[in-house]
């Protein structure tokens, strides 16, 4: 039977949101939430400008909740936008020095977590573990698309009907409900 204790997404959430709110409860000390350090990293990691929509594939985040984000990190100098001229429609982001130092900082704090969270499981098994998770999320591809051509409906048990209720003879109804005054 499936049990949400020990199903594979309440799982996975659960050591995520852990984790997250123990990375943040650091890194807040310096204005940073967990999405704006995930922007950081990924910036970091590319090592070149990315488009928004990059940026949104690569941090989870949706577009305009990133957009959001972006313009406060650039607030705060983290990041620098620019237009291409070739895509006046498009926004590059890259970090700027000041971000760029911010995630020096941190970044060990987030791999420090990660070694203690994989504590006991040697390097080949922590390979596999994060090979596995690409894999899972690769496979959700699979559901996405059949939400969208609704073949997901089929597992959709149907509501059953109710059975409307038997009103009782009215003994046990208030006074006030069978109109009777005080």
């Amino acid at each position: 039977m499936y049990r949400l204790s020990n199903s594979l997404p309440y799982l996975l959430a659960r050591v995520g949101i852990r984790m997250g709110d123990l990375f943040v409860r650091v890194v807040r000390k310096e204005g940073l939430t967990l999405p704006m350090y995930r922007v950081l990293a990924a910036l970091a990691e590319q090592a070149q400008p990315l488009r928004l929509v990059e940026l949104s594939a690569l941090t989870s985040a949706d577009l305009s909740t990133l957009s959001r984000l972006v313009a406060d990190m650039h607030k705060a100098g983290l990041v620098s936008r620019e237009r291409p001229a070739n895509d006046q429609r498009s926004l590059q982001v890259e970090l700027t020095p000041a971000g760029q130092e911010m995630y020096a900082r941190f970044m060990p704090v987030a791999a420090y977590y990660e070694e203690v969270a994989t504590g006991d499981l040697s390097r080949k098994d922590a390979a596999a573990l994060k090979a596995t998770l690409g894999s899972l999320y690769d496979n959700l591809d699979r559901i996405e698309a059949e939400i969208e051509n609704g073949e997901i409906e089929r597992l959709i048990k149907p509501r059953q009907e109710r059975q409307p209720r038997e009103r009782s003879s009215g003994k046990s109804r208030s006074k006030a409900a069978r109109g009777e005054a005080k």
